[in-house]
């Protein structure tokens, strides 16, 4: 049986190895993720007041903090048995919706994207984000750099800060929008003023 290792992944937030296993034909008989690395989140959690975890938690990962900021959100929304209202449940989407985007521009164009966009046969040094805008053009690249931008705009006005979002709490949200923020910031989200939140 062959193994093929790849140790570290680097296209993911902290470390991780992967082992193929190949049987006699060449197939993958077998395959293991691993991270071997302790973040140790559970230990810090213990013995905190349970109103810190969504600020806790969403230090896990700096790719995807505010998924983790929701999650532990609506644990804490069970473990007080509240039901949001309906604009603390929409501003919450707004914020998980603006982090897919900003999300999955980062992935794309900053973490997979080199290896899809370049090639697995592009050389290592041209395997990153400059080489990706230089094959998919100026222009293109561009527009992926504003509309994360944008997002991230979005998810600091909700959130308080572009990353590590600190607005989730028990049965709600900490602020509303205000009036000129959702006219204002940023400018290319708002499509109708008449919008209601």
């Amino acid at each position: 049986m062959k193994t093929v290792t790849i140790d570290p992944v680097t296209r993911l937030e902290g470390h991780g190895k992967i082992s193929i296993f190949l049987n006699e034909e060449g197939n993958v008989e077998n395959a293991y993720f691993q991270v071997p690395e302790l973040r140790g989140f559970e230990k810090f959690c213990e013995g905190r007041p349970v109103e810190e975890l969504p600020d806790i938690t969403s230090r896990i990962c700096g790719v995807c903090p505010e998924a983790h900021h929701i999650a532990s959100t609506k644990a804490l929304d069970a473990v007080f048995h509240v039901d949001p209202p309906l604009a603390a449940k929409k501003l919450r989407e707004l914020l998980y919706s603006a982090f897919f985007v900003a999300d999955h521009t980062t992935h794309f164009y900053i973490l997979s994207g080199p290896d899809f966009v370049m090639g697995p046969t592009a050389p290592k040094a041209e395997r990153n984000i400059l080489s990706v805008i230089g094959k998919v053009g100026l222009e293109v690249g561009t527009s992926i750099i504003k509309h994360r931008s944008d997002a991230l705009d979005v998810i600091a006005m909700i959130g308080g800060r572009r990353v590590h979002p600190t607005c989730g709490v028990p049965g709600g949200v900490s602020k509303p929008i205000a009036e000129n923020e959702r006219l204002s910031y940023p400018p290319t989200c708002v499509s109708d003023k008449n919008v209601q939140i």
